[in-house]
């Protein structure tokens, strides 16, 4: 399972190095930041599923689907990817049916798995995520997170995310 983790680790460097070596300075700049801000928010709505992802043979995998109208470009999928290499495999999708068992009753989420959708990131002095997490088709919940920048670049979410109505998630 340890050359795994690594081989996977290879990998999101090396497509890390090849897409960072085309960027000018500010994309780098905006990547780093957007993949930090996602990170914190997933990092929370994994906390709030209260699901049991214990590593067993493989990683759990966290399924992220876009949300926003913008979509998440590839460098920041890669960031977020690499923030989470050892934790979890991150799959980015394109479709529903990719991270739900919908043939299933409820149309659960995969075993040892979560489906999290992320919104466009709205930055001023703080940053403004809209982001759902869904568990079944009757245990989807919506929410938007409001986070600041530290000096060190992490990004910390302010308070509670205020519940909102899913929309981007629902099948």
């Amino acid at each position: 399972m340890l050359s795994l983790q690594r081989s996977r680790l290879a990998t999101v460097l090396v497509a890390f190095g090849l897409l960072t070596g085309c960027a000018n300075g500010g994309e780098s700049d905006n990547t780093v930041r957007d993949a930090a801000i996602y990170r914190a928010v997933v990092v929370d709505l994994v906390d709030r599923s209260r699901a049991d992802l214990e590593p067993s043979e493989d990683l759990p995998v966290l399924f992220i689907e876009a949300l926003g109208v913008d979509g998440i470009p590839l460098q920041v999928q890669v960031e977020v990817v690499a923030g989470f290499v050892e934790q979890y495999e991150i799959r980015f999708i394109d479709q529903f049916d990719e991270a739900v068992e919908v043939d299933l009753p409820g149309q659960p989420v995969r075993p040892q798995s979560l489906l999290i959708g992320l919104g466009d990131i709205d930055v001023d002095e703080t940053a403004e995520v809209h982001s759902e997490l869904y568990l079944s088709v009757d245990d989807i919940r919506g929410f938007s997170y409001t986070l600041v920048g530290a000096d060190d670049g992490q990004w910390d979410v302010v308070g509670e995310p205020v519940d909102i109505e899913p929309e981007g998630l629902v099948p």
